[in-house]
C-alpha cells in the first residue's frame, strides 16, 4: 500500500468481522487531510464500529487501513493523531462537569481553558455539577466542550445531534466548523445528513459492509 501523508485516512481491502458479523467487506477509502465527511447509513450499519476502527480500538480482520500515514496497528502512533468524540459516554460520572475537563486535558498533556469551554457550550452554570446528575442533553454539550479541547487532526464525532434540542444541534454544528475551519479532518457520523451537509463536503454511505459515495 502507498503511503500518502497527504491522506488523513486510508483504507485497502479492509474487512471486518466481530463475532459472526461482518461490519467491512473488502472496503477501499481515501480521506484527504483537511476533508469534512458524513458517515450516513441505518441503525446497526456499523458506523460507530468503523470510527472505532480509524481511532485505533479495533483491528482489521483483513487488508490494511492507515491514519496520517501510520499503519492502525500501530495504536499510540495513531491516538496521538485521532479524537473520537462518542455518541454517549466519554466521562467520569463521579466527577463534575469542570473535573471531567481537567482530567481529559491532563491525561492527553494538553493545557486548555476549561471555564472557557464550558462558557461555550452554555454549562458555566453546571461546572461543579457531577456528570452524573447532567440530563443527556447537558452530557452531550460536555462533550462537545471536550471536543473543543481535545480536537486532533483527525477528529470523529459519533451522532453529535442526538439528545440535543435546536438550540443544542446549532451549537454542535458551530463546534463543528470550528474543527473544520482549523484545518482538521472532520468525519461525523449521522442519521441527520442535512445537518451534517452543513460542516462536511462529502458523505459516504455504509451499507451491507460497502462503503459507497452519496450524491
Amino acid at each position: 500500500m502507498n503511503v500518502a501523508t497527504e491522506y488523513a485516512a486510508q483504507l485497502r481491502g479492509a474487512w471486518l468481522r466481530l463475532g459472526r458479523e461482518v461490519i467491512l467487506r473488502g472496503v477501499t477509502l481515501d480521506i484527504p487531510a483537511g476533508e469534512g465527511v458524513a458517515l450516513l447509513g441505518e441503525n446497526g450499519a456499523g458506523k460507530t464500529t468503523l470510527l472505532r476502527l480509524l481511532a485505533s480500538s479495533l483491528r482489521l480482520t483483513r487488508g490494511e487501513g492507515r491514519v496520517y500515514g501510520f499503519d492502525l496497528r500501530d495504536g499510540r502512533a495513531v491516538r496521538d493523531f485521532v479524537h473520537l468524540m462518542p455518541v454517549e459516554g466519554g466521562t467520569y460520572p463521579d466527577l463534575t462537569a469542570a473535573e471531567n475537563l481537567d482530567f481529559a486535558l491532563k491525561m492527553h498533556r494538553l493545557s486548555g481553558d476549561t471555564a472557557s469551554a464550558l462558557r461555550r457550550v452554555g454549562l458555566e452554570h453546571a461546572a461543579e455539577r457531577r456528570v452524573r446528575f447532567l440530563s443527556a442533553g447537558m452530557r452531550k454539550r460536555l462533550n462537545l466542550a471536550r471536543l473543543s479541547l481535545l480536537a486532533r487532526p483527525l477528529t470523529l464525532v459519533d451522532e453529535p445531534f442526538a439528545n440535543l434540542d435546536a438550540a443544542g444541534r446549532d451549537l454542535a454544528l458551530d463546534v463543528l466548523a470550528e474543527v473544520t475551519a482549523q484545518g482538521r479532518t472532520l468525519i461525523v457520523a449521522a442519521h441527520e445528513p442535512e445537518l451534517a451537509a452543513w460542516v462536511t463536503r462529502r458523505a459516504l454511505r455504509l451499507q451491507a459492509g460497502t462503503l459507497t459515495e452519496q450524491p
